[in-house]
């Protein structure tokens, strides 16, 4: 069996894993779905989303990717078929944990190119001239046009989708250590320093008034608590920021040392996301708009979605401040960076599983998966509502999906026993004992019951669509489906012949 590469210390371990989960969704989406949804409101769901369902299948993919690691896998396609005796239906099963990712990074790099050049646009004084006007809708206007202009996509737009498909490619060839392990370790901090800052800015702006932003976060209420749209929104946000469902975090966990204390590496990767999401996102985005704008206002410009509020409200907050180019830029370059390292992270699971089944070398397997991003960037950028279809599929649906079946196949087909030998093995922190039987029971079920009541709610305007655009975006999420199913069938002809050496060579 072929020796897989690791990460060269435990600090890039722990600030490539957090980088997998700080995103775009730390800072834009949590913000957004908390001011959508009442602030207070939906906190609550949130933290009991977190500690029932985050933490939990955070620690379940950490445990099991270090021990697929061990066995030469780190897709969910040889994941799942290791635990089945790679079995055909157990590995094109694994396909969706692989195609999660993939489709999520579709579109999420095309957003990431946004920031990329609203951030050197911001430097060079590119950006509209910002309208002073207690009028959140007047304010904002200049900066509607301008994204809907730069997003069409405009020349400008299409060059710096270019540049950002050519920096992902460019650190992703560099493999593991030298490519994304250095990204993490020179951007994670540089994105807490920049988030930090712009959060003093943001909550002491207009005389403290930003102050009224984070009250607004978190003053807790109950009101949401019947509504399954709440929940569902709840978890899937803690789905989407730790960068669980999606077959991530195993990956990144199958490269590390069969010693590693996967425990802690999990624990502090969660406390990392989460101080960035709910400290740092939480600082930034609501308390400036309440800053600049009334109270009222607030969930109207979230409804309106989240790149509407950090592409369109942020820069009309930001470039009516002293330096206002100055802090456009950080806003923007601090939301690039997020983005960067996340996007690093959703292409390595398909990079994973052209080495590691396929046994395809490095430059090859990065080149491949690099085609099909840049394929679906292209779709992302040119077919209206691509975006939104996948986002809704891959970042919400299926993730919920995908992480309940993980957590059976991990725990009660696995094994309880097994998996709890594997849960304490080379760890110096010993989780309670309820801790298990809430991975075991609880999250399971609290999973199920929010897919249950949302689909039996929604079903319907979930399912049908005559949305010509949506449905050719459904299509290319089959197809892309069909084509990793094909890919996990066909390698498992090279998985069982390795395996078949390899007993032959220990006799």
């Amino acid at each position: 069996m072929q020796q897989r590469v690791s990460w060269s210390s435990k600090l890039g371990l722990i600030l490539a894993a957090a980088g997998n989960a700080v995103g775009l969704g730390n800072i834009l989406r949590f913000p957004s779905k908390a001011a959508l949804y009442g602030g207070g409101a939906f906190m609550v769901p949130y933290f009991v989303a977190l500690f029932l369902m985050g933490f939990p299948v955070m620690i379940i993919e950490w445990v099991i990717g270090r021990y697929a690691g061990r066995h030469g896998h780190g897709s969910m396609t040889g994941i799942l078929g290791l635990f089945f005796n790679h079995a055909s239906w157990a590995r094109v099963l694994g396909s969706i944990g692989v195609a999660i990712p993939l489709l999520i990074c579709m579109y999420y790099i095309y957003i990431e190119s946004w920031t990329l050049g609203f951030a050197f646009l911001s430097l060079f004084g590119k950006m509209p001239t910002p309208v002073i006007n207690s009028d959140a809708h007047e304010a904002v206007k200049p900066y509607v046009n301008f994204f809907k202009e730069y997003t069409k996509p405009s020349i400008m737009a299409y060059f710096f989708l270019v540049l950002t498909l050519l920096i992902n490619w460019f650190i992703l060839q560099k493999g593991i250590r030298r490519g994304i392990e250095i990204t993490a370790k020179i951007g994670m901090p540089a994105i807490i320093v920049f988030g930090v800052f712009l959060g003093i800015i943001c909550i002491s702006a207009n005389n403290w008034k930003g102050f009224e932003g984070l009250k607004f976060i978190y003053n807790l209420n109950f009101s949401g608590i019947t509504n399954p749209v709440v929940w569902v929104e709840a978890a899937g946000q803690i789905f989407f920021t730790l960068s669980l469902g999606m077959g991530a975090i195993a990956v990144y966990a199958s490269y590390v040392n069969p010693k590693e204390d996967v425990i802690k590496a999990g624990i502090l990767t969660a406390l990392i996301n989460e101080f960035v999401e709910v400290v740092i996102g939480a600082s930034i985005a609501i308390p400036a708009a309440f800053a600049m704008f009334s109270s009222v206002v607030i969930p109207e410009l979230a409804q309106e979605g989240t790149f509407r509020l950090g592409f369109m409200t942020m820069p009309a907050v930001f470039m009516s401040f002293p330096l206002g180019w100055l802090i456009s830029f950080i806003w923007f370059m601090l939301l690039f960076l997020a983005a960067l390292t996340s996007s690093l992270a959703l292409i390595q699971p398909l990079i994973a599983l052209f080495e590691d089944e396929m046994k395809w070398g490095h430059t090859k397997s990065v080149s491949i998966s690099m085609i099909f991003v840049i394929i679906g960037a292209h779709f992302s950028a040119f077919i209206p509502n691509f975006i939104d279809e996948l986002d809704f599929w891959a970042g919400c649906f299926m993730l919920l999906l995908f992480g309940l079946l993980e957590i059976i196949i991990f725990i009660w087909i696995f094994g309880m026993n097994n998996f709890y030998k594997e849960l304490t093995q080379n760890t110096k922190i010993i989780l309670p004992k309820a801790f298990f039987y809430v991975v075991a029971v609880v999250s399971p079920f609290f999973i199920f019951s929010i897919l249950y009541f949302w689909v039996l709610k929604n079903f319907k305007n979930i399912v049908f669509t005559e949305e010509p655009t949506k449905i050719v975006a459904r299509l290319f999420i089959l197809l892309f489906l069909v084509f990793l199913s094909i890919i996990a069938v066909k390698s498992r002809k090279i998985i069982m012949r390795d395996i078949r050496y390899t007993k032959v060579m220990k006799k």
